[in-house]
């Protein structure tokens, strides 16, 4: 099945590799929160700088219009410059518009009124807010024109100091928003997905073979069900592997019966008939007249090959019946094994170290088989001229073995294809251990090296096994 993948879509708030799914979601809200203070930010400045604008522009839009109206009242007054700078100190202290009376030339007075106290706010506030000052020129009228003219003048301070701390009010409202609905988002994944690093662990565990890791089930809905999900999964697994453990020894228990029964069919009807055979040859050697007549020949060319078949089928009874062996220890029946192969190979070299404590009867035949099928491979695949063979106890107490030849090495197909590679990898998979079997690095030649765990399941604590003590 072909997989497809959309690698130029990707979706840019999903998590990156090597990053948890809280800190992408933390990250992602974060992003989204700034945005937010962002655009409120423009909105507010926009707001802000169109409301000064306006506020202040209405402001010298009805002051133009109250001062137009009372200089024409002015015209007819006894002391008209009297009341002109009393209309300019009527606009003290306003904080929309600042008035100012110019004399003309050769006085040249200016008679201002005072602005409005300034307000406290930034400086690049005020710069960024605020907008040129509009000046507003009224001349005199007829009558009054010897006393100059009227400036009215925006003053914007007071209209950006209240903008200035709405701003800071708006700011300290978003941000404290901002910074709750981060403090409740992150108290509410972290609990929402406090269950997966314990699921993420058990995964792992299971991957290595540990059906028996559960995982508690709580949490939000959602994981509350992938982790009873897992639960059952691995159940299932572990019932699997049980019926796989069964049918394993249940394998291995019809072969070692098919083996003793071959044997037992070679023992009893093969060996007499081979030993007949035998008999008959030498008595046509004694009934021969000559010796050296053809007959005679035939005769002893006959006998050898019976010896030679009579050797073979004893070998091949000494590796059908391991059991036999078995009996006298693991050591003893794996050294007996090595023998029939060293008779009928006398140019190779074996290098025998098996330890002498007991695994058990039954671990004992898989490691007996293991070491069986190692050997038939090194002489099937290649012309070993050494074979080590070591099985050993390590310092927790599970077996090792190794065997290792020095022959032509496998082909990379034959090392996970071959039929005996297959069960060896099964029998031992099911007693919980590990099969490796790769070509050597150092020379040519093929390397098998397994590990099993001692189980109390396994293990049936014969007398051999509980005379040893381990030092």
């Amino acid at each position: 099945m072909t997989k497809v993948g959309f690698r130029g879509f990707g979706n840019p708030f999903g998590p990156r590799q090597s990053e948890s799914l809280s800190t992408a979601l933390i990250r992602n809200i974060s992003i989204v929160l700034i945005l937010t203070l962002v655009l409120s930010g423009v909105l507010t400045y926009w707001h802000a700088a169109t409301k000064v604008e306006t506020e202040v522009d209405a402001a010298l839009a009805i002051a133009e219009r109250s001062v137009r109206k009372l200089v024409q009242e002015f015209a007819h007054d006894e002391n008209p410059r009297l009341q002109l700078v009393r209309l300019v100190r009527v606009f003290d202290g306003n904080r929309h518009v600042r008035a100012t009376l110019v004399e003309p030339e050769p006085i040249g007075a200016r008679i201002s009124s005072f602005a409005a106290p300034a307000e406290e706010l930034p400086e690049w506030f005020y710069n960024l807010i605020a907008r040129e000052p509009k000046i507003v020129r009224i001349d005199m009228p007829e009558g009054l024109a010897r006393y100059g003219a009227i400036e009215l003048e925006t003053e914007q301070r007071g209209e950006v100091g209240e903008v200035w701390d709405d701003f800071v009010l708006r700011l300290a409202i978003l941000t404290f928003f901002c910074g709750l609905v981060s403090t409740l988002i992150y108290i509410t994944i972290g609990r929402a997905l406090e269950p997966l690093p314990a699921l993420s662990a058990a995964f792992s565990r299971l991957g290595g073979g540990d059906y028996g890791v559960r995982v508690e089930e709580g949490g939000p809905t959602e994981l509350a069900r992938l982790c009873t999900g897992f639960n059952e999964m691995a159940a299932r697994l572990s019932q699997m592997e049980m019926r796989n453990r069964d049918l394993n020894d249940q394998l291995a228990t019809v072969q070692e019966e098919e083996r003793a029964d071959l044997a037992r069919d070679l023992h009893d009807e093969v060996s007499p008939f081979l030993f007949s055979v035998d008999v008959d040859a030498s008595t046509i050697r004694q009934m021969a007249d000559d010796p050296a007549s053809p007959l005679a020949a035939r005769a002893d060319a006959i006998r050898e090959a019976v010896a030679h078949m009579k050797k073979h089928v004893k070998s091949i009874l000494g590796r059908l019946r391991p059991a036999v062996h078995l009996e006298l220890g693991l050591s003893n029946a794996i050294e007996t094994l090595v023998a029939s192969w060293q008779l009928r190979n006398p140019d190779v070299t074996f290098n025998v170290d098996v330890t002498d404590r007991g695994c058990g009867q039954k671990l004992d035949t898989v490691i007996h088989g293991i070491v069986r099928e190692a050997i038939a491979n090194a002489f099937k695949h290649g012309k070993p001229t050494e074979i080590d063979v070591e099985v050993m106890r390590d310092a927790s107490d599970d077996v090792t073995v190794s065997i290792r030849d020095d022959g032509g090495g496998l082909q990379p197909g034959s090392l996970t294809s071959g039929f005996g590679l297959i069960a060896m990898r099964e029998r031992v998979t099911a007693l919980g251990g590990k099969v490796d079997v790769v070509n050597r690095k150092d020379r040519a030649g093929v390397a098998v090296d397994v590990r099993i765990p001692i189980r109390e399941s396994y293990a049936a604590f014969d007398s051999s096994a509980d005379t040893e003590v381990a030092p």
